[in-house]
């Protein structure tokens, strides 16, 4: 019996394969591993892991935004969100959807009755043919898992460690493609000043990124890089 949950759990605008950068060639590979099984739909499952804002909820939600896309149905469960009704049962008959998405998972790892409910959708999930893609923030040896059942069902999922972007080259890509999905080109110059006048840190410049677009449509002016400074200064 599949558990019908009202949940309302929208997707960022935003969050969608193009707009994700890596230039790691085993994060480029193992990212390619994760949308050819999308595709194949041939039982896998994954499990990222990384600091907080490296674009692990990023990959889940364009994860779901794909396969929707394709008119096949999905699941994105956050457990770090407490106002969301979720108990062990949320995973009964989920593994007859096409993929589902996990965040946060360190929240229920240690609770017998969670992480038998997890290996048992492991397991169907992967007989099903369906994919699963589990992200948080501690690798799965340092999880402190309390049953054997799901260290059993976890040797079946793939880790990969998601990084933060380090090269400046690499912030500005990610901003950029950002941009144009907001619909509006960004500058190398203006990528440059941003980040000298705020950080690396792609979440942050993100949401400034959001800022200058509702700039941008209000003034209905191009996002250059006099106007952002005055844009800028002003606040």
């Amino acid at each position: 019996m599949f558990v019908q949950m009202p949940l309302k759990i929208g997707l960022r605008d935003d969050a969608c394969f193009e707009t994700f950068v890596t230039e790691k060639e085993s994060l480029a590979v193992a990212f390619n591993s994760l949308q050819s099984a999308l595709m194949q739909s041939n039982g896998s499952a994954f499990y990222l892991h990384g600091d907080t804002g490296v674009g692990k909820t990023h990959l889940l939600q364009a994860s779901c935004r794909f396969i929707t896309e394709q008119g096949r149905a999905s699941v994105y469960l956050p457990f770090a969100d407490h106002s969301l009704p979720l108990i062990p049962d949320v995973f009964t008959g989920l593994e007859q959807v096409p993929l589902v998405c996990l965040d946060d998972m360190t929240h229920i790892i240690g609770q017998a009755k969670w992480e038998l409910a997890l290996a048992n959708l492991i397991t169907k999930s992967s007989v099903q043919g369906h994919t699963l893609i589990l992200a948080g923030q501690e690798p799965i040896n340092d999880w402190g898992i309390a049953t054997t059942e799901l260290t059993k069902a976890l040797m079946m999922v793939l880790p990969i460690e998601i990084q933060a972007l380090a090269e400046k080259e690499e912030v500005i890509l990610a901003l950029q493609r950002h941009s144009q999905r907001l619909g509006f080109e960004l500058p190398n110059d203006v990528g440059n000043y941003l980040i000298k006048q705020f950080s690396t840190d792609l979440q942050e410049l993100l949401a400034v990124l959001k800022l200058l677009e509702q700039a941008t449509l209000v003034e209905k002016r191009r996002l250059t890089l006099p106007f952002v400074k005055t844009f800028l200064n002003q606040r």
